[in-house]
């Protein structure tokens, strides 16, 4: 049976669990299939356990959800923490302490997992816990090291960039919705990348739209836009959050729609087209 602890758990801990892709995580949000409790204000989802039973047994199968609340409140066995290597004895320390803090004081998520109860790991021999378990600690250290890392790092703060996926429809619509509402209620906007540069001159084909926006004004777009999280690969749309007024100051109109200047646009792209198929031709449109 699984295991599931009385915490937040974020999607990509809610894929693991179910076994699935994060991308089928998003799709049985979208089929009502899969409700999250909470949905921060970054857009983020957040499940509870019994989120997860409810997906998991739609009939309402109180036998199971019982056997799950008991293996989950089990009580952890000193041998298997004994049966875990030397290397990983301080990881598991820290996770003691996290798992004592958040007794004290509830917190909205614990990254790491506690070990499964022997009697547990004996009953369910086609799951290995322990490797889950390792796993779990190893993106906890690294979690860790790159916090630490990025506090002594004085690096210039990079994009804030949210991917999604609209009901809207196509790209061609998405982009006429956002001029729509942001003409109608005063807001600023100014399109980039592909659809900035496509505004100039006909490029090759694209599958997303990269648009800035006003931080605060991040909710409204999401609302209008009936937006749902995606990621960056199966996005149809990705909001580069600013409060740089020079951006939208500097901005062109363009066949009805708003783009950022030329300079800013090709800058853009040498900065932020990773494989470098646009750059050749934005020089060459954008001179």
């Amino acid at each position: 049976m699984i295991q599931l602890e009385n915490k937040l758990y974020t999607s990509t801990e809610v894929a693991d669990i179910l076994g699935v892709s994060l991308r089928s995580v998003y799709r049985y949000i979208e089929e009502n299939k899969l409700n999250p409790e909470v949905k921060t204000a970054t857009g983020r989802h957040r499940f509870t356990k019994q989120n997860i039973i409810d997906f998991l047994y739609p009939n309402g199968d109180s036998k199971e959800e019982r056997h799950v609340e008991e293996v989950a409140e089990a009580p952890i066995k000193k041998s298997v923490r004994k049966s875990i290597p030397a290397v990983e004895k301080k990881v598991v320390v820290e996770v003691e302490e996290v798992t004592e803090a958040v007794e004290e004081e509830p917190v909205e998520e614990v990254p790491t997992q506690e070990p499964v109860a022997e009697q547990v790991v004996e009953k369910e021999e086609s799951v290995d816990w322990l490797s889950k378990f390792r796993e779990a600690a190893k993106k906890f250290e690294e979690s860790s090291i790159k916090e630490e890392s990025t506090i002594f790092t004085k690096e210039e703060p990079k994009l804030t960039k949210f991917f999604y996926r609209s009901k809207l429809g196509g790209l061609k619509d998405i982009a006429q919705n956002i001029d729509k509402a942001s003409k109608n209620s005063g807001l600023d906007y100014a399109f980039t990348m592909s659809a900035g540069l496509s505004l100039h001159s006909p490029i090759k084909p694209f599958s997303l739209l990269h648009a800035y926006i006003k931080t605060k004004d991040k909710d409204f777009f999401e609302r209008v836009l009936m937006l749902t999280p995606s990621d960056e690969e199966n996005g149809q749309l990705g909001l580069i959050l600013t409060d740089d007024n020079k951006i939208f100051n500097g901005s062109m109109q363009m066949h009805g729609l708003t783009v950022v200047s030329k300079d800013k646009l090709l800058a853009d792209i040498r900065e932020m087209d990773s494989d470098g198929s646009l750059i050749k031709e934005a020089e060459s449109i954008l001179g």
